[in-house]
């Protein structure tokens, strides 16, 4: 009986394991991780391990409110902000790139060492994870910030030039979606044409509820007041289910393993 017993414990730890994949998140800023929040919640819960990337500090996105200046100070606040973040969503600690904020796009930096160096970055952790799904923003960088914008760009310049056959994704956010998001949180949300967003991934209400946990770990970006209108404008537009634009194919799916 005993050896029965090892016997089912080993073969269920062997399917586990092959069934198991790895996906990666690559952001521009602490917080970024909320636009893709339920789904990496959802895949963690599966049983995968989810890697979230940041590129910058976000040292200065200081708000009176918070009481927190602009600096070193701050950087240390988001990056425990992050951590934080990712416990809640039950995903892998956060890789923080620690690159200046606002300033990927910096001109005076020498022949764009800041986007490289996402790009340097992000090429490694893929030969060292082996994903088999990466994340990223898209062109619109969600309501247009230029971190996100390059973010995107950077990550796309590696999977472009990666052998790599991880599948790779943009998230996105229909037109629809975008007014409805909008009407809460007035943010310009920049839409894609719905025949781009060809996959669609759903999520629990389990898978909701820890994204909404994580979003309310960035306490120096968010008041209590504005998490909750946050959380409420997101609930409206995704309508229980995130889009995302693949990246290199038009293939329609409801999983980004697939």
């Amino acid at each position: 009986m005993r050896n029965l017993v090892m016997l089912v414990l080993l073969a269920t730890a062997s399917v586990s394991a092959q069934t198991s994949r790895t996906i990666l998140a690559v952001f521009a800023h602490p917080d970024d991780e909320t636009v893709a929040g339920p789904v990496l919640a959802r895949y963690a819960r599966e049983g995968n391990k989810v890697y979230l990337a940041i590129a910058t500090k976000g040292e200065k996105g200081a708000n009176e409110r918070a009481g927190i200046p602009a600096g070193d100070a701050l950087a240390k606040a988001r990056s425990e902000e992050a951590a934080c973040a990712c416990r809640q969503l039950g995903i892998e600690p956060p890789v923080l790139l620690g690159l200046n904020d606002g300033e990927m796009g910096a001109i005076s930096n020498p022949l764009g060492r800041n986007i490289q160096e996402v790009a340097d970055r992000v090429a490694k952790l893929i030969s060292e994870l082996h994903p088999s799904a990466v994340i990223t923003w898209g062109a619109d960088g969600g309501y247009g910030h230029p971190d996100h914008r390059l973010v995107g760009d950077a990550v796309t310049q590696v999977m472009q030039a990666s052998k790599s056959d991880a599948k790779f994704y943009y998230v996105g956010f229909s037109p629809g979606q975008t007014e409805l998001v909008d009407k809460i949180w007035p943010m310009k949300w920049h839409p894609t044409d719905p025949a781009y967003l060809t996959v669609r991934v759903s999520f629990s209400k389990a898978d909701l509820a820890a994204s909404r946990r994580a979003l309310e770990c960035h306490k120096s970006q968010f008041s209590p007041e504005e998490v909750k209108k946050l959380e409420e404008a997101l609930d409206n537009g995704w309508q229980q289910a995130i889009l995302f634009r693949p990246g290199f194919s038009g293939q329609s799916s409801e999983d980004l393993l697939k």
